[in-house]
């Protein structure tokens, strides 16, 4: 399958409006905050002061790093192991804001009020900055991964959606969130000078557009007529089914082929990283994040398109939902209830990876 590039026939609504009045406050001060913070990927990095040596991030902060089977590689195999998963995800991420580039220049159009049309506008120049600076980072240090099919079937969906509401959740409340959290995780665990110096700024950018969405949203969901919110309920439930890898099948399955580049015995490594992780109940988590928990579902509960039929479905991912207390824990797969659920599931035959599925489940 070629990736590196593909195109997708949209047909966008476009809104005009001789209204020229700013309505709403919050966006409002999120546009004009925007415009403050605008800052060049050109000038205002040193990139002379790249290392190419240096780790791109504190290892100590990702999962695989506390597994025996990557502690049991030589130095080098686990230095090159760290830098291939930096650099996959690095390359998603890239994708992931051409993407949001695309889909805010949609939004300009699509969204009907002026105040929505700002925001994406001004999220515009900073998608193409951000496009800019992670581009340029890939180039520093040599390497740069195709698209992965899952975030391929997200970006496809998305910029074929007719409804801006539909393109708002996909992009701001799903994606986006997943960067804001690497992005703040990022921040804090940097180790290479020159992503050390853009990541924060990144992040100040990003935490804005998922405000935007969830401020735009929060609002506009409880007007949707029911059959629009449940189809956007089932569509964010099967996006985070899809980018989890938590109903059962792994997520970014390419990140496999990706990591076959850097040396390391994949028929021998992959056995042992499935069978220590198939219950991973004895490893510490303790400052491990999930974007998912950490921000995704949450803002997924906070715009009310996380429904009572579909929080089986979340807790059989790891995900104890309490929609009374808007409140996510992530409990992981290997939970005693997780287990149960996922039992459950397959004593009647539900598929939990597909949000109809669990739909029928609830209803039955």
């Amino acid at each position: 399958m070629d990736l590196s590039k593909f195109s997708v026939h949209a047909v966008v609504p476009s809104e005009f409006r001789d209204l020229y009045e700013l309505e709403g406050d919050k966006l409002e001060a999120l546009y004009s905050k925007s415009k403050r913070h605008q800052w060049n990927a050109e000038t205002d990095v040193e990139w002379k002061e790249f290392d190419p040596t240096a780790d791109i991030r504190d290892r100590s902060t990702d999962f695989m790093f506390r597994l025996n089977c990557v502690h049991e590689l030589s130095e080098e195999q686990q230095t090159a192991l760290w830098r291939g998963m930096n650099i996959f995800l690095i390359s998603q991420i890239l994708h992931g804001e051409q993407a949001a580039l695309m889909t805010c220049g949609q939004l300009v159009n699509c969204v009907p009020d002026l105040d929505g049309k700002f925001a994406a506008a001004v999220q515009v120049m900073d998608e193409a900055r951000h496009v800019e600076v992670f581009a340029r980072y890939l180039d520093c240090q040599k390497a740069r991964f195709p698209i992965d099919p899952d975030l391929k079937w997200i970006v496809e969906s998305l910029l074929a959606e007719p409804e801006w509401e539909a393109k708002c959740v996909g992009m701001q409340i799903i994606l986006e969130s997943i960067a804001l959290s690497f992005f703040r995780l990022g921040e804090k665990s940097a180790v290479e000078p020159v992503f050390k110096q853009f990541i924060g700024r990144v992040h100040e950018d990003e935490a804005r557009h998922v405000a935007y969405g969830v401020l735009t949203l929060e609002d506009r969901i409880p007007e949707l007529p029911a059959e629009t919110r449940t189809r956007l309920e089932n569509w964010a439930y099967d996006a985070v089914a899809r980018l989890a890898g938590r109903a059962g099948r792994p997520a970014f399955q390419t990140q496999f082929d990706a990591l076959s580049t850097i040396g390391i015995d994949l028929e021998s490594f992959v056995p042992k990283l499935i069978a220590e992780t198939r219950d991973a109940s004895h490893i510490d988590a303790e400052g491990l994040e999930d974007p998912m928990a950490q921000t995704v579902i949450p803002n997924l509960i906070r715009v009310g398109l996380v429904p009572a039929r579909l929080v089986p479905g979340y807790l059989a991912q790891g995900f104890r939902v309490d929609l009374a207390a808007r409140r996510v824990d992530d409990i992981h797969s290997w939970h005693a209830e997780t287990r149960e659920m996922r039992a459950e599931f397959a004593r009647e035959g539900v598929d939990f990876s597909k949000a109809q599925e669990v739909s029928r489940f609830a209803t039955s």
